[in-house]
């Protein structure tokens, strides 16, 4: 029998149910009280006890990926794991707000400004993921959260799979021989290759951002959005088919959308590419290039300013917006400095936006790094205009 908490009953001697706020085919979500916790959080569990190991693998992996992310785009987790009776559970941030999907009903445009910020938001999170070797695989409205303030946190990392080897999403994880996910968001490569990359969530990412700039999919300029969800709701083969086979309608194509920035438009041509290799690598490099939109074409202020002062004295300062960036003397690096002692990849400077702010973190134990003189070890959170030492180049963020 499916286990179905109530308001009131106690979970594992110390859980008190405070009220269900959610149910899913796997596992509902309460609203509950834990002691060292001084106001309610979330306990999402699972309804049967684990009996298959796929069942096991599956909820376990989820597990895994979301205690071991720290964005502030990612909901946190306390606490998770497989219990004695069965179960899987995880103690989690309660979040006030609204799934994307009931906060907005895809029925108008949002403005653009609104739009991008929604998805810039999404592949902030995103970004330590895919650098982690991890892809979601089911982006869509119903696992990105509003929060009462605005700010957007992905959810159910539940169907994510590993495309790197060394990611604790688990090995055998990349190649599959069925859909994965949600056939409206599916990309192209999973009727043709079943190879799924970051790029692949880039697609996913950026068909949503074209529903909400148009209130239309990119395969019809005749049919709303709403229109065509209702029209294939029985039949998932003909997303599929739109995916794989039917060209994108140029977003500036679409009723109201003439007025969109042509960055844009180029933008969303990349990211909805049959072929993977044509659209951005990863969340990260699509975080950069909505970015520099927002701040350059739509007089957003997303961004701050990068000091660096070189070993000769001289000093740059440029746009630093938020994202992940590699700082060595690597090519590879976003962040490239040449200076004695530096590491080719030497260090993350990681930034999810405001109102939150940035961090470093070495990526070697020798890697020679001081904040206010002092040696960093592990990550630490920079203050405005706090300067960093890297060998005998320093680099300070002021936002």
């Amino acid at each position: 029998m499916a286990l179905q908490l109530k308001p009131g009953d106690i979970y594992a001697e110390q859980i008190r149910v405070i009220s269900c706020i959610g149910a899913g085919a796997f596992a509902c979500v309460y609203k509950v009280e834990v002691p060292g916790h001084d106001k309610p959080i979330a306990l999402k569990l699972s309804k049967e006890p684990v009996t298959s190991p796929d069942q096991a693998q599956r909820a376990l992996r989820e597990i895994t990926i979301v205690r071991g992310l720290s964005n502030p785009h990612i909901v946190r987790t306390y606490d998770s794991g497989l219990r004695q009776d069965g179960h899987i559970y995880m103690l989690m941030d309660l979040l006030v707000g609204k799934p994307l999907d009931a906060w907005h009903d895809f029925k108008a445009p949002l403005p653009a400004p609104q739009a991008l910020s929604i998805v810039h938001q999404m592949c902030l999170g995103l970004t330590e993921a895919h650098a982690k070797g991890i892809v979601h695989r089911d982006i869509k409205p119903e696992n990105a959260f509003v929060t009462e303030d605005g700010e957007i946190k992905l959810l159910d990392f539940g169907l994510a799979r590993s495309w790197d080897d060394s990611s604790p999403a688990g090995l055998n994880a990349t190649r599959t021989h069925m859909v994965i996910g949600t056939p409206h968001y599916s990309q192209p490569e999973q009727l043709k290759t079943q190879v799924l990359t970051p790029a692949s969530d880039v697609y996913s990412l950026g068909l949503l951002l074209y529903e909400l700039l148009s209130a239309y999919t990119p395969f019809s300029s005749t049919k709303s959005m709403v229109a065509l969800r209702e029209e294939y709701l029985e039949s998932p083969l003909s997303w599929l088919n739109c995916h794989a086979n039917t060209r994108a309608i140029p977003l500036s194509k679409q009723k109201r959308c003439a007025d969109i920035p042509a960055s844009v438009v180029e933008l969303l041509a990349e990211c909805l590419h049959k072929n993977p290799e044509r659209r951005p690598v990863d969340a990260g490099a699509l975080a950069k290039r909505i970015g520099v939109i927002l701040h350059d074409d739509l007089g957003v202020p997303v961004g701050g300013t990068l000091h660096i002062a070189m070993p000769d004295g001289s000093q740059s300062e440029s746009l630093f917006l938020p994202g992940s960036y590699r700082v060595g003397t690597s090519e590879a690096c976003e962040l490239r400095i040449e200076s004695e002692g530096v590491h080719n990849i030497h260090a993350v400077l990681e930034w999810s936006g405001s109102p939150n702010v940035p961090r470093i973190r070495p990526l070697k134990r020798d890697a020679p790094i001081f904040v206010d003189q002092q040696p960093l070890h592990t990550a630490k959170e920079l203050g405005s205009g706090q300067w960093v030492t890297l060998g005998d180049t320093h680099l300070a963020v002021t936002y």
